[in-house]
């Protein structure tokens, strides 16, 4: 099995014109795991259905060409907002069955994908909400046929309710699920399954509390359009075919250009006495999820991005945006914001994919 990775850019949400341009190089009878993970344009409000019409215009588009059985293994992961230096796109992951098997004294990029059930309304936001996260991800390292400590990434999918009843909080108000408190739950889900978090830890009381309790390799969105978690997970494999391979770092604020570079160096890439990126062409994708520390403050600087009457992951990603896109030379990056429970308060992480010798 080898893994490809393609970048394809949509000129509207609803465009799927360049998509099926680069998976027509496919047979889909040979693609064991097919994944999409889109940036699309939208004001990320509650009443934005850009994304919806972004999802069911590649499933539809998706079933034409390889039929309602290749929907049963892809995975869609989307998610909204392009503010700043950001294009609207998408990465095509192709799990592809067959070919010439992977070198065993290397190691290469492999994918794993998992859906859970459908959760209740009464747990989601709660432990019982980490813990199906856990067993997806878990389910997804089997599907890749990888150990936790062969993981390089989890990107979670976790969805989001208006509330959670009083009795499962233990309290006398309802409390309201929001994005930022969905990614908390699915954040400490996943550390459970990569072994960086004590079960024991994921109560109530921490999510979106205890900002000192997080995952080191978690990438987590949330979503009104879906009831069930999905994963998607990224490791490197030894046996694994392709040429591709994946890296992931540290940021310790959202303008942290030296953390994304010494990944880039990690990763093989090189940069000349001026500090620009020499071999651009090696990387095949960039993921960021990129915080902001919770008194809104950056390098001892008083910021506006938690006073705006903009949602502070706007400003975060248009920031982001600008610098990686600097770096790299393109501004095809997938970029997210809010890293609670994901990188300590205020940091955030990144990963790259790309060929290697």
């Amino acid at each position: 099995m080898s893994v490809h990775v393609i970048a394809y850019d949509t000129s509207d949400p609803g465009d799927t014109g360049d998509l099926m341009k680069v998976i027509a190089c496919f047979d889909p009878q040979r693609i064991r795991r097919l994944a999409l993970l889109v940036k699309t344009e939208g004001n990320s409000d509650v009443n934005d259905f850009s994304r919806e019409y972004a999802m069911l215009s590649a499933e539809i588009a998706l079933s034409k060409w390889g039929g309602s059985d290749l929907l049963k293994r892809a995975t869609f992961l989307f998610s909204t907002g392009c503010e700043g230096a950001m294009t609207p796109f998408g990465y095509l992951f192709v799990d592809e069955e067959g070919g010439p098997s992977g070198d065993a004294s290397r190691k290469a990029l492999a994918i794993g994908c998992a859906r859970s059930r459908d959760l209740t309304g009464s747990e989601i936001g709660t432990p019982a909400h980490a813990d199906v996260v856990a067993q997806t991800v878990n389910d997804a390292m089997k599907d890749a046929g990888v150990g936790a400590d062969d993981v390089a990434l989890v990107i979670v999918k976790t969805p989001v309710m208006s509330h959670v009843a009083s009795a499962k909080l233990g309290t006398a108000v309802s409390k309201r699920i929001t994005s930022a408190y969905s990614k908390a739950v699915g954040a400490l889900g996943a550390g459970v399954a990569l072994g960086e978090v004590d079960r024991k830890c994921v109560v109530q009381e921490a999510f979106d509390v205890d900002l000192n309790l997080y995952a080191r390799r978690a990438m987590v969105f949330s979503g009104s359009e879906l009831d069930c978690v999905e994963i998607m997970l990224l490791a490197n494999r030894v046996g694994a075919g392709g040429d591709l391979r994946i890296e992931t770092g540290r940021m310790t604020d959202c303008i942290d250009a030296e953390g994304i570079k010494n990944m880039l160096r990690a990763a093989g890439c090189a940069f000349d006495d001026r500090g620009r990126l020499t071999d651009p062409e090696k990387i095949v994708a960039l993921l960021i999820k990129a915080g902001i520390a919770p008194d809104g403050s950056l390098r001892g600087c008083r910021t506006t991005i938690k006073s705006s009457h903009l949602d502070m992951d706007k400003h975060v990603r248009a920031a982001v945006s600008g610098i990686v896109s600097s770096i790299v030379g393109t501004c095809r990056n997938f970029i997210s914001a809010n890293t609670v429970h994901q990188a300590p308060p205020g940091g955030g992480l990144c990963a790259c994919i790309v060929r290697a010798p």
